[in-house]
């Protein structure tokens, strides 16, 4: 048989740069600038190519999930479907985009902070609470559909969250996934997020649920959501 000479290997841009894959959310959190919400002028430029330097974002979203009600629920509520719509706040640590071994642009990011608010149940009578678990959390990821451009793209969410009916954590470290695609800026906006938690208790179950009118805060907006998230917890 002849030779082909030896075997090569992809050679992607993250090649050398090892430290800064190793980096905790904790020392990113303490080291990397805030992005500011983009002022109007500045949107038509953001949809270019995705934001050139690693950075803390801030966003706000509107989640819907439908809770399908079971046992003594479902015979209080008279009703087998209870579909919230929480306002959800989000910081993001996003590290810098890079060519990988396929040749495709790519960032990689945290889901750092997640608290949803806007949160009584009618079906439930009781508030309905997210946040992301206190634990190391898995890497997310946006990845360029084509090779000669960072847009459109697809962006998959990763996160372990922990649920509570009022003050009590009746789940955690729960896995859940999204996606976007195909999304044409970052945050993702003007299109839908579609993400797959699912859970199950002896009250509800859910599973699908979609994300929609992403955009960008400040972390003074950002923090007012999040302490009211933790108030209904009691933990403020």
């Amino acid at each position: 048989m002849e030779s082909k000479g030896p075997l090569t290997w992809p050679s992607p841009e993250s090649v050398g740069k090892t430290t800064q894959g190793a980096q905790t959310r904790e020392a990113l959190r303490a080291t990397l600038p805030v992005r500011q919400p983009l002022k109007p002028e500045e949107l038509r430029y953001s949809k270019k190519a995705f934001p050139a330097n690693a950075e803390i974002e801030y966003e706000r979203s509107v989640i819907r999930i439908p809770f399908e009600l079971k046992g003594k629920a479902k015979a209080a509520a008279s009703q087998d479907v209870d579909i919230m719509a929480f306002d959800a706040y989000m910081r993001l640590i996003r590290q810098a985009p890079t060519r990988n071994g396929l040749g495709y642009s790519q960032f990689e990011f945290f889901i750092d902070a997640w608290e949803l608010t806007n949160t009584y149940s009618k079906g439930l009578n009781a508030d309905i609470t997210f946040t992301i678990s206190d634990c190391p959390q898995p890497k997310s990821v946006c990845v360029s559909l084509q090779r000669d451009s960072d847009y459109p793209a697809l962006m998959v969410y990763n996160a372990l969250y922990d649920i509570y009916v009022g003050k009590e954590k009746i789940v955690e470290k729960q896995p859940g996934v999204a996606m976007a695609t195909p999304i044409w800026e970052i945050p993702p906006r003007n299109v839908t997020v579609a993400f797959e938690k699912p859970f199950e208790s002896e009250l509800f179950t859910f599973s699908a649920g979609t994300c929609e009118g992403m955009t960008s805060v400040s972390q003074e907006e950002f923090e007012r959501g999040a302490a009211a998230a933790r108030k209904v917890r009691g933990q403020d």
